[in-house]
């Protein structure tokens, strides 16, 4: 099974997951882009989120949890560094929905090219976008049912 090591931009806090994600997308919630708003690195910057999708149980910090703020916003608790503002993860403020966790994968480094189990597979809450995408990926007008959305497309 493969480690996948991540940072924050400014290397405070440094994590790891265990497995490839079940799946990446991104997301184009305004709570997504105003979090990522926040952040020093300019990939977190470009009007939408890149996730992965990770069980709870496969994301550890091995260092600078110490750094870590607290951002509520809606039915989610995020987590960002301190002193750089790059978001790590987030995770359902429902304590029915906490098994999964959404981590930034721009935090990742990958020796090589980024790995296919990396490869975005939708685009969620595409009804907030402030960026048009002209790819073949499905895009949700909130998110699929298995996200707790209606899994309702948009054209």
């Amino acid at each position: 099974m493969p480690t996948y090591l991540g940072e924050c931009y400014c290397g405070a806090i440094k994590f790891y997951c265990d497995g490839d994600p079940f799946f990446t997308q991104y997301c184009h919630c305004n709570k997504c882009r105003e979090i990522a708003s926040l952040s020093r690195r300019v990939n977190d910057k470009l009007g939408y989120a890149f996730t992965a999708g990770y069980l709870t149980s496969s994301f550890n910090i091995m260092s600078g949890s110490d750094n870590l703020d607290e951002v509520i916003r809606n039915n989610a608790k995020l987590l960002l560094c301190n002193s750089c503002h790059s978001l790590i993860y987030g995770i359902s403020q429902d304590p029915n929905k906490q098994a999964g966790i959404g981590v930034n994968a721009n935090n990742f480094h990958f020796t090589s090219s980024i790995p296919d189990s990396f490869r975005p597979v939708r685009h969620i809450w595409y009804i907030d976008r402030i960026v048009n995408f002209n790819d073949d990926l499905p895009k949700y007008k909130d998110a699929p049912k298995e996200q707790f959305g209606s899994g309702e497309l948009i054209d």
